[in-house]
């Protein structure tokens, strides 16, 4: 059975300027342990298909079934990390970790062993009792994923969580998220607008078409790991999956009249 299951969803937003139709009719199976990184336009619905798996939001049509039960809310198998850690300021980096371990009633000694655990495992055992203005961009973001791990979801939802790193943290967190990958095995579903980051990281990679969104194409990617950012078979695969979104992309600039 597939751990996430997308059955026909669609998706429309009202604005001042009237309807605004995101996603057309999609459907997608992701088996458990896949890797599935989504790459499109701008606008194409990307975020939006991330959170009706979430259940932050309700499709107009279709269904979302993850762990084989419809999806009619959030709920603790299934984690969203977004591009902005989100962390509480007023908190110190192991309290931040533990926060939704306490908020589910966790007993404080099996949360402070989790977090610590996972701040192991990201490099972070230092820093503990550091406060979040302490932390640079790429120890934020390494926080949030052990953050977002520490309730031990099933299925990892993944919102462009690098984009706003530079270039050398985010090659650092990309080795981080793939030995986590490989240890945990957890389901991942990873929205990005970097192509080669996409083949990076994914097991396959969902190109969507612009607005209304839907899946284009579909790239099982089988190199070995692990992989690098420069590796000739990857920018291989992610020149051809650049080609495919092209026309995509100058759609999507054209409707919106940009020249």
């Amino acid at each position: 059975m597939p751990k996430v299951e997308i059955n026909g969803v669609s998706q429309v937003f009202w604005s001042q300027s009237g309807a605004v139709q995101a996603l057309a009719e999609t459907s997608l199976s992701i088996d458990e342990g896949e890797f599935v990184c989504i790459v499109g336009p701008s606008g194409c619905g990307k975020s939006t298909l991330l959170n009706l798996v979430a259940g932050l939001a309700k499709p107009d049509t279709g269904q979302v079934i993850a762990n084989g039960k419809p999806v009619t809310g959030p709920g603790p198998d299934r984690v969203v990390m977004f591009q902005e850690s989100g962390l509480f300021p007023w908190l110190n980096v192991l309290q931040n970790v533990m926060f939704g371990l306490k908020m589910a009633g966790v007993p404080e000694p099996e949360r402070r062993e989790r977090a610590e655990k996972l701040l192991h495992m990201v490099h972070l055992s230092r820093f503990t009792q550091a406060w979040v203005h302490e932390l640079s961009g790429g120890m934020k973001q390494r926080v949030a994923l052990a953050r977002a791990l520490a309730p031990n979801p099933d299925i990892l939802l993944m919102d462009e969580p690098f984009a706003a790193l530079d270039a050398q943290t985010r090659d650092m967190l990309h080795d981080e998220l793939e030995d986590l990958w490989a240890s945990t095995r957890k389901t991942v579903i990873f929205v990005t607008h970097n192509v080669r980051e996409a083949v990076r990281l994914g097991t396959r990679v969902i190109v969507m078409t612009a607005r209304p969104g839907q899946v284009k194409n579909t790239y099982e990617i089988d190199l070995p790991r692990p992989r690098h950012i420069e590796d000739i078979g990857l920018v291989k695969i992610a020149a051809t999956i650049r080609d495919d979104l092209r026309d995509e992309v100058l759609q999507a600039t054209h409707e919106e009249g940009i020249d």
